[in-house]
């Protein structure tokens, strides 16, 4: 007897969610990802919790944050009312909120090896489905993956770059341009050349610039004339390593922390500063926490000499500058609501409380299945109007 082999044959998909019991693409996703991705979790922690609304209409507000302090009552008789409290938070920006998508083949060789065993074999056996399910995984981590990676190089560049996103070229190879600046004030901007380096990575110190002097006095006028609220300095991780090479600094180190011994022996000790024990009195030193920012986002390309798919890195944070940055949440990231239309030939997942939507696709004319992503989100400052620049590097 004949075996039919209809395109739900060959989904080794459907067979491997029943074999694990899931009744949908979607309780597989949220089940297998949720607690490696977690969304709320990921963007306190990124200083931009996630906005509970999700508009059908992906746009954005960026609204100019306050700190509320408790501002005493005002004194009236008896007979009349107190003064109304003020409203936080005033419109400085809209816009649309730009969305990204990328897609993955689930594991194209592995699969259609797989296919064609289930067609000699007539059946799906359980290690089949399995193969399958580990492709599933695999590329659907990949993708989420690099969808939170595209978040957090969002928000490096926002910070670090003076409030701007800008996608172009270089960062986006195969998509649109886009600018975003969220406005930082000009009187926040500064230079205080510490250093140069060159093409092959030389250091050389600039004289006249105390660097701990200007971070110092820069959070203090923050403070006293903006009533900006605590923060640390945000610096990426090539310019952190920069700095651990300024010899002014660390002659000042070894000296503060050797005052017994001669100053050829001083000078010896400088090759052997251990870096945390460095960078605690830095802190000590400018009165504030430095978070080194060591993320580098990866783009994929196709290259015309080589005729392949390369991946060229993309440093998050902007190099040479050292960034004063509230503590805390310094925005939200704003989402729309993905538009999904359910279609025989795709299973959907929405993930992230229905922040990304999943496509799981089977083509049954190719034998290719394939994931698609989409979301539409941004990471939204609020408080650019407290955050410092100082550019140390020439």
């Amino acid at each position: 007897m004949a075996i039919t082999r209809t395109p739900q044959f060959y989904d080794l998909i459907a067979h491997g969610l029943s074999n694990l019991g899931y009744t949908s693409f979607s309780e597989y996703v949220n089940d297998m990802f949720a607690e490696k991705y977690n969304a709320e979790q990921t963007f306190e922690q990124m200083g931009f919790p996630l906005n509970p609304s999700l508009p059908l209409r992906p746009t954005y507000e960026q609204l100019d944050a306050v700190v509320r302090p408790y501002t005493m009552a005002g004194y009236v008789d008896i007979d009349s009312d107190g003064p109304t409290k003020s409203t936080d938070g005033l419109a400085l920006k809209m816009g649309q909120i730009p969305i990204f998508k990328h897609e993955i083949p689930i594991g194209r060789k592995e699969l259609r090896d797989q296919l064609y065993l289930v067609d000699r074999l007539g059946t799906v056996s359980d290690e089949i489905s399995s193969v399958a399910m580990d492709q599933l995984f695999l590329s659907t981590d990949n993708l989420l993956g690099g969808n939170y990676n595209t978040f957090r190089y969002q928000r490096h560049r926002i910070v670090s770059n003076e409030g701007k996103l800008v996608i172009n070229k270089i960062n986006n190879p195969m998509g649109i341009a886009l600018e975003i600046d969220f406005g930082v004030p000009a009187k926040n901007k500064q230079k205080a050349i510490a250093y140069t380096k060159d093409s092959d990575g030389k250091i050389t110190e600039k004289t006249g610039v105390n660097l701990v002097q200007v971070l110092k006095d820069t959070q203090r006028m923050a403070r006293l004339k903006d009533n900006c609220p605590q923060g640390h300095w945000e610096v990426a991780y090539n310019t952190w390593q920069d700095i651990l090479q300024l010899p002014s600094l660390l002659s000042t180190y070894v000296a503060l922390k050797n005052t017994l011994v001669d100053a050829e022996t001083r000078k010896m000790l400088e090759g052997f500063v251990a870096e945390d024990a460095f960078k605690a009195w830095f802190e000590t030193a400018i009165g504030a926490k430095v978070t080194v920012i060591d993320h580098v986002g990866f783009v994929e390309k196709f290259d015309e000499k080589q005729k392949k798919m390369v991946y060229d890195e993309c440093p998050s944070f902007e190099e040479g500058v050292f960034v004063y940055v509230p503590d805390g949440a310094i925005g939200d990231a704003q989402f729309g609501k993905p538009f999904v239309v359910e279609t025989p030939g795709a299973r959907i997942s929405l993930f992230d409380g229905g922040r990304t939507l999943l496509r799981q696709i089977f083509n049954d004319e190719t034998m290719d299945q394939v994931i698609k992503s989409e979301v539409s989100g941004l990471c939204v400052p609020n408080k650019t109007r407290w955050m410092y620049y100082v550019t140390v590097k020439g």
